[in-house]
């Protein structure tokens, strides 16, 4: 049954990182619209809510308890903190290195704040692979981290990857089981939280095009209905560093997308960064141990 557990977990995680790898090239469709970083946010997330109360409207699921105390604070740390303070970072910083710092970040919180928060011990193999890959990060965005660095930004990239880690071990304090009513309290939230940096902006919205359209569409399904599914479910499963470590493995897909969707050809060190990544969850994940097998905690 562990075996089992475990195995939904990394499945779960997995597809979390395929789809979240697709939200630079949908986003990126919409900015060439006219459609502003916060204002993608919000509408993305409403729709999603939307959709996703249509779907269970259709499916006649029953109603299950609402945990609304759990889902505001983790629509809080997950989407509002993660997205407010991520966007912040992009302009002082280059997307690589926001990129590299928020998982960095989000990966290691994950690793202390389940000690102190869960107890869960943080053995070698948990250092090694968490240190694999992250460097596997740092080798494919190497080249473009160094241009445009400010300390502003790489402060604000933390705090979102810190929020985000915060995330995953609020999810597995609190005992929330993931799924499709949570993910949409998870959204509800969301929506609100949103609303805020939106206003802040001025809601500027772009040219309303087909294409538009199905972007929206394809964002508000993927990473935001799938994507929230696939994390909340893996972390039901793994312990939150587990999740985090591979939820890394995202830069790889969203570089297989931008070569089947955009002929963008991966530089050679996407290789090299791939393998770390790879053998790193290899550690994270026990498959190659370092010393004794650390005690499971219980309800994992």
């Amino acid at each position: 049954m562990m075996q089992s557990h475990f195995g939904k977990g990394v499945l779960f995680a997995l597809c979390a990182a395929a789809l979240n790898a697709t939200i630079g090239v949908l986003s990126k469709v919409l900015m060439n619209s006219g459609f502003s970083s916060s204002s993608i946010a919000l509408i993305k997330t409403l729709l999603g809510c939307l959709l996703l109360s249509v779907l269970l409207l259709c499916l006649k699921r029953p109603l299950h308890v609402a945990k609304w105390l759990p889902a505001a604070v983790c629509a809080f740390l997950g989407i509002f903190m993660l997205f407010h303070f991520e966007t912040s970072a992009y302009r002082h910083y280059a997307a690589a290195g926001v990129v590299v710092i928020l998982m960095a970040s989000a990966s290691i919180s994950s690793i202390l704040l389940g000690r102190i928060v869960l107890n869960d011990p943080i053995t070698a193999n948990v250092t090694v692979g968490a240190g694999l890959t992250i460097a596997g990060i740092a080798v494919i965005f190497g080249a473009d981290m160094e241009q445009g660095f400010t300390l502003q930004g790489a402060v604000l990239a933390s705090i979102a990857g810190c929020s985000y880690g915060a995330f995953s071990v609020a999810m597995k304090r609190m005992g929330v089981a993931g799924g499709l009513h949570f993910t949409r309290q998870l959204l509800f939230f969301g929506s609100l939280y949103l609303l805020m940096p939106a206003a802040s902006d001025g809601f500027v919205m772009g040219e309303l095009s087909l294409l538009a359209v199905m972007a929206l569409l394809a964002l508000a399904t993927l990473p935001t209905i799938l994507g929230f599914f696939c994390t909340t479910k893996a972390i039901e499963y793994l312990k939150p560093s587990q999740v985090q470590a591979l939820e890394l493995t995202e830069p790889l897909f969203a570089a297989l997308l931008a070569f089947v969707v955009l002929n963008e050809v991966p530089r050679d060190t996407l290789y090299l960064g791939a393998g770390l990544i790879l053998f790193g969850l290899c550690f994270s994940n026990e498959l190659i141990r370092l010393g004794k097998k650390a005690p499971q905690p219980s309800g994992v």
